[in-house]
């Protein structure tokens, strides 16, 4: 059984949840009601706004406790957004979604050749990956480029994934197949 991206979420917070220490601290008398409303206001605003949330995200990047970054992409969309949550995450990466039949003209950096090591690794049945951090050197970006048919990765997808030592040259489209210069 594959778990959604709500799942996990929950069984985070239900991880995080109870490491939290519970016990309430002693309320100023007069701040007694004020407190309890605010905090009741906070339920109900909590309450409305979840169901309001879309099933899935176009992507998810959690930083596991082994250090590991897990990401999922439910969508081709927002990839400069993605490229920095994984920067905060502690992955220096390009994301290009680029359209089908269409490639990034090589060389965009100079490749690190390292056939020992894949820098991510398939996350079950989903467009998931995970990657870890202490993999890569200072200078080395993880670079992925991907497309699909119609946008939707459950449709079908491909792309590559390779890791650049210094800068990474932009993404300039080609029709794929074209050969090396």
């Amino acid at each position: 059984m594959t778990m959604t991206f709500k799942d996990r979420l929950l069984a985070e917070l239900s991880v995080e949840a109870a490491k939290v220490d519970w016990e309430p601290a002693p309320a100023r008398r007069h701040l007694g009601r004020k407190v309890a409303l605010v905090g009741a206001g906070m339920v109900v605003a909590l309450a409305v706004a979840v169901p309001l949330l879309p099933d899935e995200p176009a992507f998810a990047v959690v930083k596991n406790t082994d250090g590991t970054v897990t990401v999922e992409i439910n969508e081709f969309v927002q990839p400069k957004e993605l490229e920095k949550k994984l920067g905060r995450a502690g992955v220096r990466a390009v994301i290009d979604y680029v359209p089908h039949g269409q490639t990034c003209r090589e060389p965009r950096g100079e490749i690190v050749p390292r056939p020992e090591r894949m820098p991510l690794r398939r996350d079950g049945d989903s467009m998931g990956f995970r990657v870890d951090p202490k993999e890569f050197a200072p200078d080395e970006t993880l670079v992925v480029q991907m497309h699909s048919a119609r946008g939707n990765p459950r449709e079908g997808y491909g792309g590559s994934v390779g890791v650049i030592r210094g800068s990474v040259a932009p993404c300039v489209l080609v029709p794929e197949g074209l050969p090396l210069p």
